[in-house]
């Protein structure tokens, strides 16, 4: 058995990019976004699994994208599926064969990750069985309803943004992504989905600087 893998997300369809090229094939400091995500856990221990997955007809372009920069003979790639969140079940899916005990989920469009980050959420997975950086809310939110009217005031303190890599013990996060493949519902991240058929996800400082792109003004 391994000891711990990581899953890049690249898959999606970046539709709030407005470009032909998807965001994390943009350049960055003269290297592609992604690149730029996947290097620091690549960096981090050479016994880790690390998985990306993408549409299927850009995973030969991406192996050449990262080529110059990345081993990419250390890399799987994974066609992803039709949303992110069947995008990683097929990811930890592709793991069965060699199983880690924690699984990092990373969204591939946040090229300013760290390692001290990286690790803080592992020991937190080791730890606990689910771990996530969250970072405190940095202006007013609100509830708001269909029309755009105030519906609730919420208090700032008690609302937290959550960040990736989110840490989790491989076996219960793949059986949870299996459950949640019949739910109708879609969940907005892994630890929504890991909470929904477990209980337990704690949390560890996040980072600002680890920011997601998103728009192309996101990119400095």
């Amino acid at each position: 058995m391994s000891s711990d893998a990581v899953i890049i997300t690249a898959a999606g369809s970046s539709e709030r990019w407005a470009d032909q090229q998807k965001k994390e094939y943009a350049p960055l400091d003269g290297r592609p976004v992604l690149s730029r995500a996947v290097g620091p856990f690549l960096e981090l221990t050479p016994t880790l699994q690390v998985v990306i997955t993408l549409p299927r007809a850009d995973i030969p372009m991406v192996r050449h994208l990262l080529q110059p920069q990345l081993d990419a003979g250390r890399i799987r790639f994974v066609a992803g599926g039709k949303s992110r969140q069947e995008s990683v079940r097929l990811g930890l899916e592709s793991l069965r064969k060699q199983p880690p005990h924690i699984v990092l989920i990373h969204d591939g469009a946040r090229p300013w990750i760290d390692r001290a980050l990286i690790q803080s959420v592992l020991e937190g997975a080791r730890k606990w069985g689910a771990c996530i950086p969250v970072v405190d809310a940095n202006e007013a939110p609100k509830r708001i309803g269909p029309s755009g009217l105030i519906l609730e005031d919420l208090p700032r303190e008690q609302y937290k943004l959550a960040q990736t890599p989110q840490g989790f013990l491989y076996r219960r996060i793949l059986e949870a992504h299996r459950r949640a493949k019949a739910n109708p519902r879609l969940f907005i991240d892994d630890a929504e989905v890991y909470a929904a058929y477990w209980s337990g996800v704690f949390t560890v400082s996040g980072d600002r600087m680890n920011r997601k792109i998103t728009f192309k003004e996101d990119l400095p």
